[in-house]
């Protein structure tokens, strides 16, 4: 083998390896994240489609957030809970609140203490968004 194409195969099995210990990186810091604790209260939410339900617990799945929109009162824990097989993030639009990235089965919790509207989104899919609203 000439001195050119084996220099040209030597680069080739180093990206190789580079892309697959990236990939394994990726792989175990997704894994690695710490599940929130559910919190104990629950209060009465209302989804966009005017459904009410008593939880401060919000489901990611099938690239939404289910209720996409929940009341609380001030001093409430929402805990987001990924159920997709994909990633996503909890992130509000005012930079008030963010989670890591979620893999599928991994929550984030954030107490709301200060009464507003909190709209958030998922970083990834920023099609994927919700809105808590805070009472006193």
């Amino acid at each position: 083998m000439n001195t050119k194409r084996r220099g040209s195969v030597i680069l080739i099995v180093i990206i190789i390896i580079a892309v697959v210990l990236f990939a394994i990186g990726i792989f175990y810091v997704l894994n690695s994240r710490k599940t929130a604790t559910a919190p104990s209260t629950t209060t009465t939410s209302t989804s966009s489609t005017g459904s009410t339900v008593t939880t401060n617990i919000v489901n990611i799945k099938e690239m939404a957030f289910t209720p996409d929109n929940i009341t609380v009162k001030t001093g409430t824990t929402v805990t987001w809970t990924n159920d997709d097989s994909v990633v996503h993030t909890v992130t509000a639009n005012d930079g008030s609140f963010a989670s890591d990235s979620l893999a599928q089965g991994k929550s984030y919790s954030h107490t709301f203490n200060t009464p507003g509207t909190y709209k958030y989104r998922c970083v990834i899919h920023p099609n994927m968004t919700g809105i808590v609203t805070v009472t006193p």
